[in-house]
């Protein structure tokens, strides 16, 4: 038998002793800072980061610029302050055990800006290097300095970003390859609104309401984001920031005019008094955009021919009256406004905008003429230090815009018929149309925090909800045969924590959970470690994996007449291909979610505060590849659906109905569809170098390639890049040299072929030179800025040995340098070249 022998009552007492004084000890040997952050002219600066340098201590300034850090260790400190347009500065504080220490500081102006704060790569402030995600920061000095009136053109420089140039204003925007006509894998988010169109979730881009004078920034995140922003963000993330009227208050306004009569009147008049602010801003814009004329042969186009004469097989594009192509002229009128309050730490913005377009959009299956297309948006957010709140609604209406090539189609067969019976213009059009209603109604809650007890980790937790509400006016979706609106819903919830689990190490772990009214739930997670070996330098390894699903355009589309010959189908039930006598060829299940699974290391680093490199290699494996609007049935000899010439396919239903032409014979027939995996390999990389203070010379580097295609022959159109294997831009900039600021870029982008629906081609490489200059009149508040897009440029076209074959392989390539010089960017869109703005920009604070 044993006896147990207590241990003594006293060292238990101690500990417990030692556990509750502990902190109270710690607390009596630490004190708090207080105080102010400002910029040059001694405005306020909200949202200022300040850190004690060797501690995990960090807080950001209030409306006020008034910042507190509670229980820092006593003894001498260095803080770290940090903001968006601003030098960073390190000022020296001395802390006492129990008292509050009180500072002021001054933030110094920052021409070029190597570690920019930026947000959209977790979801919170923090530095670029910081970052673990490829994520690039265009500030205002860098919007106002871009050519023309758009921040589109501030897009050239992005790494890793696919920039096309489809017009005066018009561009294209693509990352990491598998790029189309339709493109809708960018996600694009203005003030934490979502900006995609409803009826087809492309980007809502230069329908946007929000003039270039009221922007503060823009930040683009390269590679998947769809842990924290959902199933629209598969390639990435275009974020928008609006000024706010406390911090950018005054009167802008900016004239410019260029060639091509382009003109623009842009204004902006912003102001607070007390805890109220406002705003208000508005634009036109209006040119004569560049211009081409296609040839349509079939449900294809070719470029125009001098000697092209109408017939049954090949029709030349016109427009309305039957004039000789189409009007390229291209205008915007747009306008916001938004009320202010703030309190505390907060503040609470009621904004809305509007804006109507004209112009020329191309599409997979063709171009739309755009008349009076009209976007607008209402939204209620609230903000401070830990929570972020959202509401709005979104509408995107087509107006009176129509498919030309649809319109080109049904002209001539009208004009051919005796004058008694031919349908009149506004009948052809009505018949060309595409009506759309779009409303988005959505709603987003955030809350982010430091997490003390766990090592100060980084904690962001969010959930959002979203109803789409969509009508074609029952013409071209399927609410064309249930004569009800199309209406999705999808609910959301996402999470990131950020581990400092050592001074040089965190562990990033993030995930979003997706519920969509018509998919199985998604799961969009991320992981990642970051080591810091020194201030400023970065090195992480990434793990993502994202969705992209079906947009209503994909899964309802519905026109059984699209032309005499044709039938656009979504696909929601699949389909059915058989050669004539009945045998199988393809089965075509319904189309589900895409999923993208990326892994990716990289570097960003601040090599002695002159030059930030930034590089970035990955590999990204889709499973489930969504293919663009592709043929699925083909009753002709030219084997458009894959199964080779001279060997006609039937399209059939889920029901086993044939899917027929508008004289009931076997149709073309187009859908979307899923197959098997493509893989990429890719490297980007970002040089910039401050010469001095005020000048830089930076460069962009993108190579990408397809690794691995797994698909069945004939579908490779479906897993086309579509983008350029390299490409590379290599810059200069000075500002403030004097009076004067300005800057040159050289941008490189290598051939490459394209094909998405009706849109097949080689694009020819093409080399071009950009430049601006400024000059500032200091006593009338006014800039004076000439920009030159395609001043210089260094191109190519290709001859085809058979001028009348659709897809022919070009047999040689003519090249040319020179001023003026024109090259092409997108297949059947204009040439584009050399483009002028002349800008007078008044601004009062």
């Amino acid at each position: 038998m044993s006896t147990t022998i207590p241990r003594p009552r006293w060292r238990t007492l101690l500990l417990a002793l030692c556990v509750a004084l502990c902190p109270a000890l710690a607390h009596a040997q630490s004190g708090s800072v207080r105080g102010t952050v400002a910029g040059r002219d001694g405005e306020a600066l909200a949202g200022a980061r300040v850190s004690v340098s060797g501690t995990r201590l960090s807080t950001t300034t209030d409306p006020m610029g008034v910042f507190t850090l509670r229980a820092v260790p006593a003894g001498p400190h260095q803080l770290r302050v940090s903001h968006i347009g601003f030098r960073e500065t390190v000022s020296q504080v001395t802390v006492r055990a129990g008292e509050e220490s009180l500072v002021a500081i001054q933030l110094e102006d920052k021409p070029f800006e190597l570690d920019a704060m930026v947000v959209s790569a977790s979801r919170q402030s923090e530095r670029v290097t910081e970052a673990p995600a490829t994520i690039t920061r265009i500030g205002t000095a860098e919007l106002d300095a871009t050519i023309g009136n758009t921040f589109a053109g501030a897009l050239k420089e992005v790494k890793g970003l696919d920039f096309v140039q489809v017009g005066m204003t018009s561009v294209g925007i693509n990352a990491r390859g598998f790029n189309s006509s339709f493109n809708n894998r960018m996600l694009m988010v203005e003030d934490g609104r979502v900006m995609v169109l409803p009826e087809n979730g492309l980007p809502v881009g230069q329908f946007t309401a929000t003039p270039k004078v009221d922007l503060a920034g823009i930040e683009v995140l390269v590679g998947p984001g769809a842990a924290l922003y959902g199933a629209d963000a598969s390639s990435g993330v275009i974020s928008l920031t609006t000024k706010d009227p406390r911090e950018f208050p005054g009167l802008t306004v900016e004239v410019t005019g260029g060639n091509r009569s382009y003109r623009d009147l842009q204004a902006r008049y912003a102001g607070f008094s007390g805890n109220w602010g406002y705003k208000v801003s508005g634009e036109y814009q209006e040119a004569d955009d560049w211009s081409n004329r296609l040839t349509l042969v079939g449900s294809f186009a070719r470029a125009y021919r001098e000697t092209d004469v109408p017939s049954a097989t090949a029709m030349p594009e016109v427009g309305r009256e039957g004039r000789a192509g189409l009007d390229w002229n291209a205008s915007v009128m747009r306008g916001t406004g938004a009320i202010v309050r703030y309190f505390g730490d907060g503040k609470l913005e009621l904004s809305g905008g509007a804006s109507v377009t004209d112009g020329v959009g191309q599409t997979n299956v063709g171009r739309n003429q755009l008349r009076n297309w009209g976007y607008n948006f209402q939204q209620l957010r609230f903000s401070n230090s830990h929570w972020f709140a959202n509401l709005y609604r979104a509408q995107s209406q087509s107006g009176d815009s129509w498919a030309t090539n649809r319109y080109t189609q049904a002209y001539y067969p009208n004009l051919a018929r005796p004058a008694e019976s031919r349908l009149s213009d506004d009948e052809l059009v009505a018949a060309s149309d595409w009506p759309s209603d779009g409303r988005m109604y959505a709603g987003e809650l955030q809350y982010n925090s430091r997490l003390p007890f766990f090592l100060n980790s980084a904690l962001v937790l969010g959930g959002s909800y979203r109803q789409d509400r969509v009508s074609s006016d029952q013409q071209w979706l399927s609410d064309r045969l249930t004569g009800d609106e199309i209406s999705i819903a999808t609910y959301g919830a996402f999470g990131q924590l950020t581990a400092p689990v050592m001074p040089w190490m965190d562990v990033v772990l993030a995930g979003r959970y997706d519920a969509h009214e018509n998919y199985d739930a998604q799961f969009s997670p991320k992981a990642g470690v970051v080591l810091r070996p020194a201030q400023g330098h970065n090195f992480r390894v990434t793990y993502n994996r994202a969705f992209k699903s079906p947009t209503i355009l994909q899964t309802n589309f519905h026109i059984p007449d699209w032309n005499a010959a044709t039938v656009i189908y979504g696909n929601t039930r699949g389909f059915t291909v058989k050669k004539p006598d009945g045998t199988l060829v393809r089965q075509y299940d319904p189309l589900e979610p895409e999923e993208n699974t990326t892994w990716e290391v990289g570097y960003k680093g601040v090599i002695g505060d002159r030059v930030f490199v930034d590089v970035a290699h990955y590999r990204s494996e889709y499973q489930n590849f969504m293919s663009p609007l592709a043929v699925i049935g083909d009753p002709t000899n030219l084997g458009l659906a894959g199964q080779g010439a001279n060997n006609p396919v039937w399209a059939y239903d889920a029901d086993g109905n044939r899917l027929n032409n508008g004289a009931g014979g076997p149709a073309l027939a187009l859908t979307y569809y899923n197959l098997g995996q493509a893989n990429l390999v890719g490297t980007d990389a970002g040089l910039n170098v401050l010469v001095t203070p005020r000048i830089n010379v930076r460069g962009t580097l993108s190579l990408i390639e397809i690794s691995d295609v797994d698909v069945e022959v004939g579908r490779e159109e479906s897993t086309a890049l579509n983008s350029p294997e390299l490409k590379w831009t290599l810059g200069a900039g000075f500002q403030d040299f004097g009076r004067l600021t300005g800057g040159l870029t050289l941008r490189h982008v290598d051939e490459y072929y394209f094909r998405s629906g009706a849109n097949r081609g080689f694009v020819p490489g093409f080399s071009t030179v950009d430049a601006n200059l400024g000059y500032r009149l200091d006593r009338f508040n006014t800039m004076v800025s000439l920009g030159v897009s395609n001043l210089f440029t260094c191109g190519g076209r290709f001859t085809y040995a058979d001028t009348d074959a659709l897809f022919a392989e070009p047999t040689d390539e003519e090249r040319s340098c020179g001023f003026g010089e024109k090259h092409t960017e997108m297949i059947n869109m204009p040439e584009i070249g050399t483009m002028i703005f002349l800008g007078l920009k008044y601004q009062t604070r």
